[in-house]
């Protein structure tokens, strides 16, 4: 069980991982005791978080079968919003981080902060009374490019779009009723690895995105390194053969470095194969 967590968490990360799973083996993977996990289970179920699932699993011993236990699905649901160089996407899953409903809205002011989020709250709203209007939304998941303070809520900076010290958790919580978490898009991406992608069973790993931002995630031991004010990770600007000395600058202990761009050749002077930045 990973100590940072409560043992409701754990056990939920579990049976994300591993469901559907018999309670037994939950306690197994968590090191919770039955008891603990008994409770834990008849609470989240109580929530609408788990649920049983039909048929038993086979049990070599001379008890009854185990009824096994997965997570909910069809109660409730998580909001996304993805604020990119041009575009915000929206999206609506499940639990288990299935999409549902997505949905590109493209600025009609990028220079406009609060006119780019109220947008996107909006929409987000009718996106779910189009599509979901019977699952109940958990809480809005926010991520951005450039250098997210995630505890205060802020976009404290995105070069490509201008935006500094936007209060984005409490302009999009004021817009939704919902209960927003924003954090960096690196990180966003790292942690959705972690639940639901390759990186599972995988306590330490670096995420590294290339587009408008450049920003990278490393997690050790589980836990995300943040640094002050969650700075670490952003490499604004990657250097690429450009041999003019340039003194970069640095976040206090954030380990964030931004020197010039410059232009790189290939061999026989060919200029490199573009990439599609739009998503940063």
């Amino acid at each position: 069980m990973n100590p940072r967590g409560t043992a409701a968490s754990a056990l939920l990360g579990a049976v994300l991982r591993h469901g559907p799973v018999a309670r037994t083996t939950i306690a197994r993977l968590t090191g919770l005791s039955p008891a603990a996990v008994t409770r834990n289970c008849a609470a989240l179920a109580g929530l609408g978080l788990l649920t049983e699932v039909a048929g038993s699993l086979p049990y070599r011993g001379m008890g009854r079968p185990h009824t096994p236990v997965d997570v909910e699905t069809g109660r409730h649901l998580v909001a996304g919003i993805h604020i990119a160089h041009e575009f915000c996407t929206l999206a609506l899953l499940d639990l288990r981080g299935r999409v549902r409903a997505r949905l590109r809205v493209p600025h009609r002011d990028p220079d406009d902060h609060e006119e780019v989020l109220a947008t996107a709250a909006d929409r987000l709203v009718g996106l779910h009374a189009e599509h979901l209007p019977g699952q109940v939304p958990l809480g809005l998941g926010v991520a951005a490019g450039g250098w997210v303070d995630t505890e205060a809520g802020v976009l404290v900076e995105h070069a490509s779009l201008g935006w500094r010290d936007v209060p984005v958790r409490d302009l999009l919580a004021a817009r939704t009723g919902l209960p927003v978490l924003v954090d960096s898009h690196a990180r966003a991406l790292a942690r959705a690895e972690q639940l639901f992608g390759a990186a599972g069973h995988h306590e330490s790993l670096v995420h590294l995105f290339v587009g408008n931002v450049v920003d990278a995630a490393i997690i050790t031991g589980g836990g995300t390194h943040r640094g002050a004010r969650s700075a670490a990770g952003g490499v604004a600007h990657l250097a690429l053969g450009d041999r003019v000395p340039v003194r970069p600058s640095r976040v206090p202990g954030s380990h964030r470095v931004r020197p010039r761009v410059g232009v790189a050749r290939l061999p026989g002077g060919r200029d490199p194969p573009a990439f599609d930045h739009r998503s940063g």
